[in-house]
């Protein structure tokens, strides 16, 4: 009897000891991932801070080529707010970022459809530097999505779980 309770004791403190470990190691990856998708926000954000300054500087160059523009998509243009991006969770960042394109796509088809301004070495400099910009965006939205991925997998794992319920960390939405 006093051997079953001993060997019953070892077991209870060597499967105490392996939650634990398994409790440190998710802890340690959440924290991780926090703070890469914390880099990975302000480097996406930059990318499109970068991108709507490039849309800024053609709509100046089809200005001065008196290119008629939409008037509708001069105002999303001007009331385009870089706050909306600086963190990628959440509707509010994904209408931005679909805003932003819509507003980019449009003024590159117009440049691209006026014989004068797409003949202009600025706009080629221009429309290189947003089709640039894109091809960048594209490769962090992969390793955002990648580590989102792997968040999501941490805070859900069974160990923990409920704490990062009481502590109100959800879940974050990849970007399409």
């Amino acid at each position: 009897m006093e051997l079953f309770l001993l060997i019953l004791r070892n077991t209870a403190i060597v499967l105490t000891g392996v939650y634990l470990v398994f409790v440190v190691l998710d802890v340690i990856f959440v924290v991780s991932f926090s703070s890469i998708l914390a880099h990975h926000d302000s480097d996406l954000s930059l990318i499109l801070t970068n991108k709507k300054d490039n849309i800024d500087k053609l709509v100046l160059l089809l200005n001065k080529h008196n290119v008629k523009l939409d008037k509708k998509k001069l105002e999303e243009l001007s009331n385009f707010d870089l706050k909306a991006v600086e963190h990628q969770d959440g509707q509010e960042a994904k209408s931005a970022r679909e805003l932003l394109t819509s507003i980019s796509e449009y003024f590159l088809y117009v440049a691209r459809d006026n014989e004068k301004v797409s003949n202009d070495n600025e706009f080629f400099e221009l429309e290189t530097n947003i089709d640039e910009i894109e091809k960048i965006y594209r490769q962090h939205v992969v390793l955002y999505n990648a580590d989102v991925l792997g968040y999501n997998f941490w805070i859900s794992f069974f160990p923990t779980r409920f704490i990062y319920k009481i502590l109100k960390r959800k879940t974050k939405d990849i970007i399409s």
